[in-house]
């Protein structure tokens, strides 16, 4: 039964989705994320246990140019991540943060940790900025270090 929905999830939503396709963890944006973004969540799951390449990456737009792709709306973007069914949510951007929150009817405030339909989910403003500074880097990983590790509750 989850590997069918898994399975139309990514099909239905392939132009929006990309990175491990049973991920644990869901990561959330607007635009999709540079490399160096990719790779700094991707260690942080990491490092939390989820095992390397334990993140699917969603876009609100579409990472992949297809004709009569169009952004998410609320609904779909609820469909994509009860199909995906991740342990944790990372929104990466303020505007990811605010699609989550209408999507799933809760708050989700940026540099939080919030609940959303019982994931644990992390939320920032600029999470790819943020990496242009040693300061706010520390702040993410303090952020990121909120989700649980693999395995706890």
């Amino acid at each position: 039964m989850y590997e069918v929905a898994l399975d139309e999830a990514w099909e239905i939503f392939d132009a929006h989705l990309d990175g491990a396709r049973s991920a644990l963890v869901l990561v959330l944006s607007a635009r999709t994320l540079a490399e160096r973004a990719r790779h700094a969540l991707n260690s942080s799951a990491a490092a939390l246990g989820y095992g390397p390449a334990a993140c699917a990456f969603a876009t609100l737009g579409t990472q992949k140019r297809a004709e009569g792709d169009a952004p998410l709306d609320d609904q779909a973007l609820f469909l994509l991540t009860e199909g995906l069914d991740p342990v944790c949510l990372v929104a990466a951007d303020s505007a990811a943060a605010r699609a989550l929150a209408r999507a799933y009817r809760c708050e989700v405030p940026a540099g939080a940790q919030s609940r959303v339909f019982g994931r644990t989910c992390v939320a920032f403003r600029d999470f790819d900025a943020m990496l242009d500074d040693a300061q706010d880097k520390q702040a993410a990983w303090a952020l990121l270090k909120k989700l649980p590790r693999f395995g706890e509750r």
